[in-house]
């Protein structure tokens, strides 16, 4: 006898599809939502003109197909009207998922990680260019790279603030202010006082501190802890038990975050944010990445690892972009993303090299696929993953395309900064060194912060 296939979460919304179609083959799952609850088990939201006999049809089926991810016969599908949300459902924030041609719009139920699944902010807020630094591991010089360009900034007579997201792998307050100038408080802190109503002005004015690491004023910082936590190290993860919950006005970390910035911009008026984000695919990764309106720059190394951990980020991103119906020129997310080369060989091969790998993951993941050139007018229709009018302004580019977001800035591999700790080796590594390794990642940057500074005017 053979034995029956093991259902599993990645074949589970394929196998409802299909056995919706053998139950109901009219079936128009635009008009339907999946919700996929907190276990994974998943139910089908249908129009309220279904008869009972598909309801209690399409049930059946499912219990039999679907297995641990069915929650039941008796309440796997239901229609709108008998749900607790109602037409409310439709507008709740989806991803899509495509089984061949069949578009699937899923609810998703997290305990956490719901940022996940909000589409990034359209309407551009008031606010100065924000630069995000993000890289699946630590160690890739993420942190040095933004510290050397925040200078770099400063040397030009801009005032910049770094604020350190990266809160179970602080590093930004060692790495640039002496102990004895810390501020007493951090971003952790604020995450937390914020939670009890306890994170007002005179907190945020003690949460930041300006580094002597750049020879001219303007260099501010915003650690993740503050001296206060430092005294008190037995307190972090009981903080961070708590620093990443929705607040009880309802707001997620997402939009505490985007307060906290802006507040934090109140306070220092900086002219450029830089921003480092936590890294890996942690649920609380999906503020700095979709919602501070900020440009994103990935830091990779060129080794199987990077590629196949970007796959996973953006896979699940390409849901969102599924769920994305306009022009990519007047403001898809998609837009702000950059790859950067860390730790990059001098040889333009290196280079290409990466690039390739890179548009390897882009195209199967966030570039759009555009339809096949037909050779006669009457085969010349597009499939139904591809809106009409798409193939206008749909979201890619070649693979030697400068231009692309996969085509990556190089930061140069260099010895002077491994194990570089700036407090006590900035001054012996010199100017001359820094500008080898980071003259590329520098113009790069410049070149979209003129283009953010453009937008703003």
């Amino acid at each position: 006898m053979q034995e029956r296939q093991r259902v599993t979460f990645d074949g589970c919304i394929p196998r409802m599809v299909a056995s919706v179609l053998e139950v109901c083959p009219e079936a128009d799952f635009s008009r339907m939502r999946v919700v996929r609850d907190m276990h994974g088990r998943l139910y089908l939201v249908v129009p309220d003109d279904w008869s009972d006999e598909a309801l209690v049809a399409v049930r059946q089926r499912l219990r039999e197909t679907l297995g641990p991810y069915s929650p039941g016969e008796d309440s796997g599908v239901g229609r709108c009207s008998d749900t607790l949300a109602g037409e409310a459902l439709f507008w709740e924030p989806s991803l899509m998922y495509w089984v061949e041609d069949t578009g699937v719009q899923v609810v998703e139920r997290r305990a956490m990680g719901q940022d996940w699944v909000h589409q990034p902010e359209s309407e551009r807020e008031a606010h100065c260019p924000r630069l995000v630094f993000h890289s699946l591991k630590g160690g890739v010089g993420r942190s040095t790279a933004m510290m050397l360009w925040g200078r770099e900034l400063v040397r030009q007579g801009r005032t910049v603030l770094l604020v350190d997201l990266d809160l179970e792998a602080p590093g930004l307050g060692a790495h640039m202010l002496p102990v004895d100038s810390r501020p007493d408080y951090g971003v952790l802190d604020w995450l937390v006082e914020d939670l009890v109503g306890n994170a007002g002005p005179d907190l945020m004015r003690e949460m930041v501190a300006e580094s002597p690491l750049a020879e001219s004023p303007g260099l501010w910082v915003a650690p993740a802890v503050g001296r206060r936590t430092m005294d008190h190290p037995d307190n972090v993860l009981a903080k961070l038990a708590r620093a990443y919950l929705e607040g009880e006005d309802g707001n997620g970390f997402a939009a505490r975050l985007r307060r906290m910035i802006a507040e934090l911009e109140a306070q220092v008026r900086p002219e450029v944010v830089l921003i480092d984000s936590r890294a890996g695919l942690h649920e609380t990764v999906a503020a700095t990445l979709l919602h501070l309106q900020a440009e994103v720059f990935f830091f990779a190394v060129d080794v199987p690892a990077t590629w196949e951990g970007y796959r996973y980020l953006f896979g699940h991103l390409s849901r969102l972009a599924s769920v994305h119906e306009g022009p990519w020129g007047g403001g898809d997310w998609r837009q702000r993303f950059h790859m950067v080369q860390a730790r990059s060989g001098m040889r333009e091969a290196d280079k290409r090299r990466f690039a390739s790998n890179a548009y390897g993951v882009w195209v199967d993941t966030l570039y759009d696929e555009l339809p096949p050139i037909s050779e006669s007018a009457e085969e010349d229709e597009l499939s139904p993953a591809t809106p009409p009018g798409k193939e206008e302004w749909a979201f890619t580019f070649d693979e030697q395309d400068p231009e692309g977001p996969h085509w990556p800035l190089a930061i140069l591999r260099s010895d002077h900064f491994e194990a570089f700790n700036p407090m006590e080796q900035l001054a012996e590594v010199g100017e001359h060194a820094i500008r080898e390794a980071f003259g590329e990642f520098f113009q790069g940057l410049e070149a979209v912060l003129s283009l953010q500074e453009d937008a703003n005017r």
